[in-house]
């Protein structure tokens, strides 16, 4: 009797006929036919190898998805707080390698970390960023001193802290024959980050960190200017008059 070939593909030379593969397969697994070969298992086939590819494929893909969108999903409060984390290790390694507290390295590493937690709990809008930029402008445009026009804006952060009823930096700086503030004065570069910085300070202060860089008491809630300087008081009529004390965090 005539025997009947078996046909199968070998997992490793691919030949469809047993006959055309010059040396027995050693991968494939299960029972030996008479002819010697060895036949494989339902799971070791082509058709499950492309099944499991496939499968692979999917997961791959679904993990990296579920990545971009947990990625999407971290807004800026979890970078802050991210960059919080970074801060801190960075401190605690300088301590390690014995930098005195009170240094430099340390200072600013405590100064960015308050500042992340002021721009996670702010006091303050994005608008009224560009309402203090404004006020600026008109109330210090020309003047050279950074630190005096800074004490422009903490000002109006003093008189937002002075009031019984809890108010807005918008709503002070809208106060009727207080500043000189229009909706049409430009926004200068330089006034919009100085705005945010003050903005930024006053906010890191009231959230605990004594050295947030004031420039201005917080009873000094009134100025005049004759064009080329502003000069602060404590009082409505009268009082002392400011002479910036403190080092300013924007003077050298």
């Amino acid at each position: 009797m005539r025997k009947k070939i078996l046909v199968q593909s070998c997992w490793t030379c691919r030949y469809r006929e047993r006959k055309a593969c010059k040396e027995p397969c050693n991968i494939c697994a299960g029972t030996t036919s008479k002819s010697g070969w060895r036949k494989r298992s339902w799971w070791q086939s082509p058709v499950m190898a492309y099944i499991l590819a496939a499968l692979i494929a999917v997961a791959l893909l679904a993990a990296m998805l579920i990545e971009w969108s947990t990625a999407r999903a971290a807004g800026p409060e979890e970078e802050l707080l991210a960059r919080q984390e970074e801060v801190h290790a960075a401190a605690d390694l300088l301590r390690e390698l014995g930098v005195a507290e009170d240094s430099e390295g340390i200072r600013a590493l405590q100064e960015e970390w308050w500042r992340c937690q002021a721009r996670i709990y702010p006091r303050y809008t994005e608008n009224e960023v560009v309402m203090l930029a404004k006020l600026m402008w008109g109330e210090a445009g020309g003047i050279e001193s950074v630190t005096e026009v800074a004490c422009v804006g903490w000002v109006v952060c003093n008189r937002v802290d002075d009031q019984p009823e809890p108010v807005t930096v918008a709503s002070v700086i809208t106060l009727p024959n207080r500043f000189c503030y229009s909706d049409s004065f430009p926004v200068r570069d330089d006034l919009y980050a100085l705005a945010r910085d003050v903005l930024e300070r006053w906010t890191m202060e009231s959230l605990g960190y004594k050295r947030a860089g004031r420039v201005l008491p917080a009873d000094y809630r009134w100025y005049a200017g004759d064009g080329k300087h502003n000069y602060f008081r404590n009082a409505y009529k009268g009082g002392d008059r400011w002479g910036y004390e403190p080092p300013s965090p924007y003077e050298s």
